[in-house]
């Protein structure tokens, strides 16, 4: 027999993704969803002969682990969301000979276009599937990157750090603008036309309009990126989750679930404490309240009220063994805590005791809890010379397992001192500072990178060493990026001066061995909007520029 952790993982690895491949060219008829929909009698153990109680909603069962779930897909969103990836590939691919295909036959037209959309009685089951693909997953979740500004609707599409402009006016921008391209709002030589932008929009947004540019120069054109990434790349999972979210307002139980799902014990553990956290413990008390149960009152101590709490901790029979397991200065706080608060504060406790950590021996030993008091009630438990010895070894064992297990993958750091390491023949020969405005971290080393190759190009250096202290910036310039990033179009303006002639050559280093660098950069928070060029050092740069002369270094952790 399956546990209920078993029942789970057979039913994520084998009975999600038998359908996957129907389901990537047609929509499947209702009926057929739900009769695969109904691995959830198998998840609770349900059989032919007996069903069995469903503990959690099969709602919260199918939505992501952080939000309480066990990220179990549900068929009929999973099928929209791989019906979208060929609708994606479709719009995004102009050249292969099915695209082309579908492309004539359909009249795919534009994506702010639905007239294309509306079915025709002619289609075929596979277009039709396609199309709905598209309807109900890419139009109202699609993006854009700026490239000459003629394909993106400035006012109404998602192109400006992830936002639609007209969520964020402070007053309606009259009817004649919202159909206008970006192209029409950028001014050559100058830059956006704030006076046809600024009164209709907040400050912050026109900050996050200074960081984009419309991209002539290259002669990229606007392209269509997925909204749900932060990168723009098309994934059914990013697809299944915006079919999936709920919106509706809740506690946030985030960070209790993480630490469910990360404590150091068997899957068989972890699943009791997600069942903990949705309430999902038949105790007396749900079952008298569901009627399934004639009395609230515990059969073990016949004291009190079978709740979790009184199971898991306050029964007589529990409260002896966490006497003698919890440390004498921490009881009082351990007895008093609220259920969800009691197990939090322990499952976050970063106590290592000689069985292992703590966390492992709490958790084990709620698990063994549950076990003694289902026993208790079935007749169904052995005689136990000694409990809390028990779960001891218990927690040591699965501790000892869990590091031998991950003992390849530990990363190891070490304490450094990193300088700035000045060439031999080095001087100030000029910096600048780039106030671009209110952007992510990467585009601001983007644009910096970009500005100083530009300077340094028009100074006429033949030989560059650029160093960098984002290392995702470094991989975006040397690998390339693809064209649906937000950042793609400040890469392609990189490598149009990578590619003249001269030798560039950039790496990267980290921030300690970079200080005035990053000195210069906060310095341009004090500036104006724009590009500021320097002779000699700012004045309050001066200390940074002696600590590097000197060969200052500073501690830092890195990866052995």
């Amino acid at each position: 027999m399956l546990s209920l952790a078993g029942r789970i993982t057979l039913t994520k690895s084998v009975l999600g993704s038998v359908p996957i491949h129907s389901m990537s060219s047609v929509k499947l008829p209702e009926s057929m969803t739900k009769r695969l929909d109904l691995s959830r009698d198998f998840v609770w153990g349900s059989t032919e002969e007996k069903r069995k109680q469903h503990l959690v909603n099969w709602d919260k069962v199918c939505s992501p682990k952080e939000e309480g779930g066990l990220g179990i897909r549900k068929i009929s969103p999973m099928n929209k969301a791989l019906l979208a990836k060929i609708g994606w590939r479709l719009l995004n691919d102009e050249t292969s000979l099915w695209a082309r295909v579908l492309r004539s036959k359909y009249r795919v037209g534009d994506i702010h276009d639905t007239a294309w959309l509306v079915g025709k009685g002619t289609w075929s089951s596979t277009w039709r599937s396609v199309a709905l693909g598209i309807r109900e997953v890419l139009q109202p979740s699609h993006a854009w990157v700026m490239g000459d500004g003629k394909k993106i609707l400035f006012w109404t599409d998602k192109w400006l750090m992830g936002n639609i402009l007209r969520d964020e006016e402070v007053t309606p921008a009259p009817e004649a603008l919202l159909c206008l391209p970006a192209s029409e709002f950028w001014i050559d030589g100058v830059g956006w036309d704030l006076t046809r932008i600024a009164p209709y929009v907040p400050e912050t947004t026109q900050l996050e309009l200074a960081s984009v540019v419309v991209n002539k120069a290259t002669g990229k054109q606007d392209r269509m990126a997925w909204g749900e990434t932060p990168y723009g790349k098309f994934t059914v999972s990013s697809a299944y989750r915006f079919l999936t979210r709920d919106s509706s307002l809740r506690p946030d139980m985030s960070q209790f679930f993480r630490r469910i799902w990360r404590v150091i014990a068997p899957e068989r553990v972890r699943v009791f404490f997600w069942l903990l956290g949705n309430n999902g413990i038949m105790t007396n008390q749900e079952r008298f309240r569901r009627h399934i149960g004639d009395t609230e009152i515990c059969q073990v101590c016949k004291a009190g009220i079978e709740t979790t709490l009184h199971i898991l901790r306050d029964c007589p029979a529990m409260n002896g063994i966490w006497e003698r397991i919890v440390t004498r200065e921490k009881r009082q706080a351990f007895f008093s805590m609220s259920l969800l608060e009691w197990l939090f504060v322990n499952l976050s406790d970063p106590t290592k005791t000689e069985f292992g950590p703590w966390s492992t021996l709490f958790s084990v030993s709620v698990w063994w809890a549950w076990k003694w008091r289902c026993g208790n009630v079935f007749e169904d438990n052995k005689l136990w010379r000694d409990r809390v010895g028990f779960v001891k070894e218990y927690a040591r064992e699965v501790s000892q397992v869990q590091s031998t297990e991950s003992g390849a993958r530990t990363t190891v750091r070490e304490e450094r001192l990193i300088s700035w390491l000045p060439p031999l023949a080095g001087q100030w020969c000029g910096g600048f500072a780039l106030n671009i405005g209110r952007c992510t971290a990467p585009m601001a080393e983007l644009w910096g990178l970009y500005y100083g190759l530009c300077i340094a190009w028009e100074k006429g250096v033949t030989r560059l060493e650029v160093e960098v202290d984002s290392a995702l910036v470094v991989g975006f310039v040397k690998t390339g990026i693809c064209d649906t990033h937000p950042l793609s179009f400040l890469v392609h303006l990189c490598h149009g001066f990578l590619s003249k002639d001269w030798e560039v050559r950039i790496t990267h280093t980290y921030r300690e061995a970079n200080n005035l660098a990053d000195g210069l950069a906060n310095y341009a928070f004090s500036l104006p909007l724009g590009l500021h060029s320097f002779d000699s050092v700012p004045p309050g740069l001066v200390a940074i520029l002696c600590d590097d002369e000197r060969g200052v270094s500073r501690s830092r952790q890195v990866r052995v």
